[in-house]
């Protein structure tokens, strides 16, 4: 009887421990360095939905927008009166759209982003420069942004156009008379009429305090980056030429865990439009040297094939001093400083050594810190940071 009762016990203890590893199983999760990024450079992702937001698109079935979704250039997105969007412009960059509006893109380039703002309210989260330019349109006005920062878009309800600068500057069209600095407002409407004035940036509404709270979301997103995890990812994604130096400012950064992307910048202490500073830049996943060294591509536009009509060939015109390109980042920076053009074409310089462009891998310093370089300073409006 007793081997009986042990061995009924011995079985029920083995059932209780299966059960138990089965339990276990059901409700771990995997975290966060388990799960696989996904590297990307382009604009269009759908990175938040909040509500029925709703997209009509050129080619395939219109419908409801969801997170992941990828937006086209001429495709429609627009929100119910409750609802929000947050799309990824170009790396670094955001549109986070209000209630009841519409949006479309024109142009996705990095060198030319533009946008059309149909109806309703928008914020756009914006890294620029002066040879990056991006136009927001709307149904009577044209507002050209200059410089990094945060701006505010309403289309009236007469289509008057309407911007708030919360931070950085924008121009009216291609005017540089009509400038609109940091805490200045301006509407245009019918006739061109301009009207600037000051406003108060410390009275948000939702809409505001939702993108900035946005923005700090995804500053805290880029911190926690796992570091082996996303290294290997980087550099299998680079080498099948998914990113790379001349392409944008940084990546995008998707992690399934999370189901959202975030900002993963290539220059050396940057901070987000609204100040947050990015922790995990380029150099900190200390990416093999011939990552770093990638040979810069070459542009030389004055120099087209010419038809021979006589000897029935096509030919150039003689040779001129090619155009190293510098990486958009670095021309963000302020540090567009032409590198010179070896003699033979495959033998291409290292980035300069400094921590923005380490041959390796630099030792952290503080964004505030300098240690002997000339130029702006870490963090300046053209790599990132905006003035407060």
């Amino acid at each position: 009887m007793k081997k009986n009762i042990r061995g009924i016990l011995s079985i029920l203890s083995l059932i209780a421990g299966f059960a138990f590893v089965i339990s276990a199983q059901e409700v771990e999760k995997p975290n966060a360095g388990s799960s696989k990024y996904i590297i990307s450079a382009e604009a269009g992702g759908v990175n938040y939905i909040d509500g029925k937001v709703s997209v009509l698109r050129k080619v395939g079935r219109s419908g409801l927008l969801l997170k992941g979704d990828t937006v086209k250039i001429g495709e429609r997105v627009s929100t119910d009166a409750e609802s929000k969007a947050e799309v990824l412009l170009n790396p670094g960059s955001y549109i986070r759209l209000g209630g009841n509006s519409s949006f479309e893109f024109e142009d996705t380039s990095l060198e030319n982003l533009k946008i059309n703002l149909l109806r309703g309210s928008a914020i756009f989260e914006v890294i620029t420069s002066d040879d990056f330019t991006f136009l927001v349109n709307t149904p009577k006005a044209s507002f050209n942004v200059i410089k990094t920062g945060v701006y505010r878009v309403d289309v009236l309800e007469d289509g008057s156009g309407k911007i708030e600068v919360w931070k950085g500057k924008a121009l009216v069209g291609d005017d540089e008379d009509a400038e609109i600095k940091k805490g200045r407002t301006a509407t245009i409407g019918t006739g061109d009429d301009l009207a600037v004035a000051k406003f108060d940036r410390g009275d948000r509404d939702a809409l505001e305090e939702w993108s900035k709270s946005r923005a700090k979301e995804l500053a805290k997103a880029n911190e926690r980056l796992e570091r082996n995890t996303f290294r290997n990812t980087l550099i299998s994604s680079f080498d099948m030429n998914r990113w790379n130096f001349y392409d944008s400012f940084g990546v995008w950064v998707y992690d399934p865990f999370n189901r959202s992307a975030c900002f993963m910048p290539f220059g050396y202490g940057w901070r987000s439009p609204y100040g947050y500073y990015f922790s995990r830049d380029i150099w900190y996943y200390r990416l093999p040297r011939y990552i770093y060294n990638q040979p810069p591509p070459t542009s030389n536009p004055n120099n087209p094939p010419v038809k021979n009509e006589t000897a029935g060939n096509t030919t150039r015109p003689p040779a001129e001093p090619r155009r190293v390109l510098t990486p958009p980042y670095q021309r963000a920076d302020g540090q567009d400083r032409p590198r010179p053009t070896p003699a033979d074409p495959n033998d291409f310089p290292s980035f300069p050594s400094s921590p923005r462009f380490p041959t390796s891998a630099p030792t952290r310093v503080t964004p505030e810190v300098r240690p002997n370089q000339s130029g702006p300073p870490l963090g300046s409006p053209r790599g990132g940071k905006t003035d407060n």
